[in-house]
């Protein structure tokens, strides 16, 4: 559950971090699984993300389906109340999903800092003077009617990860010291992410490798943990393709038709005489 506030500069600090989102899809050949003492009351409404339907749960859970589209599957979102009134241990809910061939789409982690003087104007300042690691290339401050409270983000929102630091006191509509950071991952890195956090890996690590602010004193005290990266699937490029879609199938058939592996050896070691000139010139370059 969200930590109790604690009135500003009155209480011990807190530390403790939850899941606030979980989202991915039973496809079509899947057959949909859950745990049994989830809730089996549920409402009617409207679908979206091109979902023609769907089925609101009492514990707050969202079904999806797409009646004219049966490949589509079953897509199913926990938000942050349905994972806070969620019966069963979230990470417990995480490791019956995988074991299900749930496709994970979505998963948001979030590390709640009370009384740890962790103000998120602070990492503006920081990201201004060019002191946090990170490999994101856009960091906004949104100012977004919607969002009370002072939020900086760190990545853009339509990317498969980024990260937010804001009030969350603000947002409570308390006067408190309670900061949220938390890590929105989507894609394949929410497969990985869902894999790392059955495995008890602390948040903040997955935090942390993807942004980092070394000069922050009050960063550095609550992210006392060693990085662990949530690695992106890298995209084949247009010469990849040429090469796999064109020229391997090419000289298959040139080699076929020579009916010789001349060919072939004479390609091979034309390949690695290149790779070596590349190698010896990047070399002297450095």
């Amino acid at each position: 559950m969200t930590p109790v506030p604690v009135t500003r500069g009155s209480g011990e600090r807190i530390l403790t971090q939850k899941l606030d989102w979980i989202e991915g899809t039973f496809k079509g050949e899947n057959f949909v699984s859950l745990p049994q003492s989830l809730s089996h009351n549920f409402v009617e409404t409207s679908g979206f993300h091109s979902y023609t339907s769907g089925e609101r749960f009492e514990d707050g859970r969202m079904h999806l389906k797409n009646e004219l589209r049966p490949e589509m599957g079953e897509h199913i979102i926990w938000s942050g109340e349905a994972c806070d009134n969620c019966p069963v241990d979230t990470v417990t809910l995480i490791e019956h999903l995988i074991d299900a061939k749930f496709s994970f789409t979505r998963i948001d982690m979030a590390i709640d800092a009370i009384n740890f003087k962790l103000r998120p104007q602070r990492a503006t300042k920081e990201l201004k003077l060019e002191r946090c690691k990170t490999r994101a290339k856009k960091s906004d401050r949104q100012d977004d009617p919607r969002d009370v409270g002072y939020t900086q983000y760190i990545g853009r929102k339509a990317s498969e990860i980024y990260l937010r630091i804001y009030d969350k006191a603000a947002e409570m509509g308390v006067n408190a010291d309670h900061t949220r950071i938390e890590l929105v991952v989507k894609g394949r890195r929410a497969e990985y992410a869902a894999r790392q956090i059955v495995q008890s890996v602390d948040y903040r690590a997955m935090v942390r490798a993807y942004a980092d602010f070394p000069a922050w004193r009050q960063w550095r005290r609550i992210m006392d943990v060693k990085p662990i990266k949530l690695p992106s699937q890298r995209k084949e490029t247009s010469t990849e393709r040429w090469l796999l879609g064109t020229c391997a199938p090419a000289l298959a058939r040139a080699v076929f038709l020579a009916d010789s592996t001349g060919l072939y050896e004479k390609f091979t070691n034309a390949f690695l005489n290149n790779l070596k000139l590349l190698s010896d010139g990047e070399k002297t370059v450095h």
